[in-house]
C-alpha cells in the first residue's frame, strides 16, 4: 500500500476520502486509488514510499503539457483585453 504524508500548511486536516483526521506530518497507508486522488494536491500530500512516488510520477507524466487555448479551440481574440476595452465598433 502506498504511504502519503500530510504536509498541508493547515496542519491537522479532515480527509473525507479517508474518513479520518490526519495530524500535521502524519504518514498514512492508502489504497492506490486514494493515492491518485490525494497526490493531485501536492501542497497537502507528498509520497512517503516508493509505491507512492511511482504513482506521483505517473500522474505528473500523464498531465497534458499542451498550452491553453480558447474554449472554442481557436485563438481568435486571445489577445483582447479582458475588460473588453478597445473592442467597441464606431458607427
Amino acid at each position: 500500500m502506498p504511504k502519503l504524508k500530510n504536509i498541508s500548511p493547515l496542519g491537522t486536516i479532515d480527509v473525507p476520502l479517508l474518513r479520518r483526521v490526519l495530524d500535521a506530518g502524519e504518514t498514512v497507508d492508502v489504497t492506490a486509488d486514494q493515492a491518485r486522488v490525494l497526490l493531485l494536491q501536492p501542497a497537502n500530500y507528498e509520497p512517503a514510499d516508493k509505491t507512492a512516488k511511482a504513482i506521483a510520477a505517473d500522474l505528473t507524466a500523464s498531465q497534458d503539457p499542451a498550452p491553453a487555448t480558447s474554449p472554442d479551440g481557436h485563438d481568435n481574440g486571445a489577445q483582447a483585453p479582458a475588460s473588453g476595452a478597445g473592442t467597441e465598433v464606431s458607427k
